[in-house]
């Protein structure tokens, strides 16, 4: 193999983790779009998505009006949830929760989930205290 070769591609193999890496780095996001107050709600669980970087449950909430609202709460990674005791059968739709977290800014359906309640029990978190989930959903 020519030395220049060997180079140029020892080059390209780095360019090519490199942007790996970059990609991983750069998943993670912030909380900037959910607001700093917490609070509760009772919903319908829709569904639960267990995927990386986070688990994620849509649940239906009604309104004062009577109207159903959709909501989007998130959680932690898979991981964590299930070291929280969390598995992928915990939660079904039709369960009724209650959730309590921070909410979405300006009026977005979105809540950062701190605890969750099925039955007068906790599923996660601590519905006393304001918990781990919310500082920290690794």
């Amino acid at each position: 193999m020519r030395p220049w070769l060997n180079g140029a591609m020892t080059t390209l193999i780095v360019l090519v983790l490199f942007t790996g890496a970059v990609g991983v780095a750069s998943a993670h996001h912030g909380r900037a779009g959910y607001g700093n107050e917490i609070s509760t709600m009772k919903g319908v669980v829709t569904s639960v998505e267990w995927k990386n970087p986070h688990v994620f449950l849509n649940f239906n909430v009604t309104d004062a009006q009577g109207e159903v609202v959709h909501w989007v709460g998130e959680l932690s990674s898979p991981s964590t949830m299930l070291a929280a005791g969390m598995s992928r059968t915990t939660l079904k739709p039709g369960d009724e929760i209650v959730i309590k977290g921070k909410g979405g800014k300006a009026g977005v359906s979105v809540i950062l989930i701190d605890s969750i309640t099925k039955d007068g029990k906790p599923v996660v978190g601590d519905p006393n205290l304001e918990g781990r989930f919310i500082n920290d959903t690794r």
